[in-house]
């Protein structure tokens, strides 16, 4: 009882909690959120609310954090750092990759006559070089033979049921 008895008064309820305002700012500047500033210093976040200069510190150090960290990194892609120019390009001159795709609906490979055909495989050739060796080798084992027989004349092709002979 002798530690609530100030000059022969009784106080009144919890002993109040200290708030360090200078480490509220250090803390605030390092972007910490309420939450985590009142767990650091063992107060609940209502009793940092209810410190009169609470608000203006906190502001103060998150604005100060925020300035440092953007000098920071203005410093970054001014010494070249390529990325950071990228970044910054995008959040402050409304800079994008813009990408574009070019969507084709090519005709059916059963569409197209052996003449056509023969252009769409010569132009992938040229395109993938790689592929003309598969080329080559379609063209050594396949040869077009022209029906002797209008199409008419022959007989119709039996439907596939699945199983492979």
């Amino acid at each position: 009882m002798a530690n609530n008895v100030r000059a022969g008064k009784p106080t009144l309820g919890r002993p109040k909690k200290f708030v360090d305002l200078e480490l509220v700012e250090k803390l605030a500047h390092i972007q910490c959120t309420q939450t985590e500033i009142a767990a650091t210093l063992g107060v609940s976040v209502d009793t940092l609310a209810r410190n009169k200069h609470f608000a203006e510190i906190y502001k103060r150090g998150s604005e100060g954090g925020r300035k440092s960290l953007r000098r920071m990194q203005f410093e970054s892609a001014s010494k070249g750092n390529i990325t950071m120019q990228i970044w910054l390009g995008k959040q402050y001159l409304k800079q994008s990759d813009h990408m574009t795709s070019e969507v084709r609906q090519l005709p059916s490979l059963s569409d197209l006559s052996t003449q056509e055909l023969t252009q769409v495989l010569k132009k992938y050739v040229g395109e993938f070089p790689e592929l003309a060796a598969e080329v080559d080798a379609m063209d050594a084992e396949y040869s077009v033979v022209q029906p002797t027989k209008p199409a008419s004349a022959l007989p119709a092709p039996r439907p596939y049921n699945g199983n492979a002979r």
